[in-house]
């Protein structure tokens, strides 16, 4: 694979160093259905890893600034189990899952087959009600792995606090999660629950109403895939939740908190791009802030910011510092939040 593409410095300086691994997982339960995950995890700081590659293409990626498989740190750390959108990846979202690891969380994003991106290309997609089901089913799988002292997740299983878990996604990832927190057997484990730019419109009411853990709702005005008007206004009203955030960017489109952005920014750098990516690619220029050739990094860094408030406040970290971190970005110029509830 190619080293020679860089995602540039990270969105913002990191607490800890991170490692990223990448695990098969197989889930006997359901026809052996495949379940491939990336983790990324508080790193020991002793040197000596290899930067950690994205494959965009066949032989083409890029380091971030994961180092792959390195040593965990010692300690006891939150989860987050990440849910990706629709013909997204477990790996979409790098610069985001990088920074939320930096800040001493565990991350771990399964890829959900059949609403991948190849999926999508090979014409290999699910119908939507398969692809819903699979989708909370693997994250209950993919949290029961992750908690296994004998799975294949046990190396950083160990590092998990079981007490303090979060299940967040972007779009139909968002969807993932709420219907896990609030579907007919709602998954206990789940002390929160985070939606950016989140797939609602199809959830139904009686779910959302089951909805009690604390929920982070995240939009974008700029939003053409899931509006606010559409997903996140009829997600709010439904929802039993409290505490619970709304935080509306005005400068942010669908793919605000993924790495569409830095694709834009590092296709031109790829020799022979076949015209079929290019033109996926280019076709979300928009996406990240809705203006296209805007620069996104402060886009994707802010949703950074509001994540990790809402885990600091609803995971009970550190709720002072987090009330400060929301209650500043609240006074950000085209940002509004709106609250329900207090944390304690």
């Amino acid at each position: 694979m190619s080293f020679s593409l860089r995602a540039g410095p990270p969105l913002e300086p990191p607490h800890h160093r991170v490692g990223r691994s990448t695990t098969t997982l197989v889930d006997t339960a359901r026809a052996g259905r495949v379940v491939v995950v990336d983790t990324w995890y508080p790193a020991a700081p002793a040197a000596g890893s290899e930067p950690s590659a994205y494959e965009l293409l066949p032989g083409v990626g890029f380091t971030a600034n994961a180092d792959q498989d390195a040593a965990m740190a010692a300690g006891s750390f939150p989860l987050v189990l990440w849910s990706h959108g629709r013909t997204g990846t477990r790996s979409s979202y790098a610069l985001l899952c990088e920074a939320i690891a930096a800040r001493g969380f565990v991350v771990i994003a399964p890829d959900h087959a059949g609403d991948v991106l190849a999926d999508w290309l090979l014409g290999t997609n699910v119908d939507d009600e398969t692809n819903e089901a699979n989708r909370v089913e693997d994250a209950r799988f993919v949290l029961d792995t992750a908690l296994d002292p004998d799975g294949p997740l046990a190396a950083f299983g160990r590092g998990i606090d079981p007490d303090r878990i979060a299940v967040a996604g972007h779009s139909y990832g968002g969807f993932t999660a709420l219907t896990l927190a609030g579907g007919a057997v709602p998954d206990r484990r789940v002390r929160a629950v985070a939606g950016l730019q989140a797939l609602t419109r199809t959830i139904p009411k009686q779910v959302l109403e089951r909805v009690e853990i604390p929920v982070l709702l995240v939009t974008g005005s700029n939003d053409t895939t899931t509006p606010p008007e559409t997903d996140a206004d009829r997600a709010w009203a439904k929802l039993a939740a409290r505490p619970a955030w709304r935080v509306d960017i005005e400068r942010a489109g669908h793919q605000g908190c993924s790495d569409v952005g830095l694709y834009l920014e590092l296709a031109p750098q790829v020799e022979g791009l076949p015209d079929f990516v290019h033109d996926y690619v280019t076709s979300m220029a928009a996406d990240v802030t809705g203006t296209a050739g805007d620069p996104w990094r402060d886009t994707v860094a802010l949703h950074v910011r509001i994540l990790a408030a809402f885990l600091g406040a609803s995971l009970a970290i550190d709720v002072a510092a987090a009330t400060r971190e929301i209650d500043a970005v609240s006074i950000l110029p085209g940002v509004a939040v709106t609250r329900r509830g207090a944390f304690a």
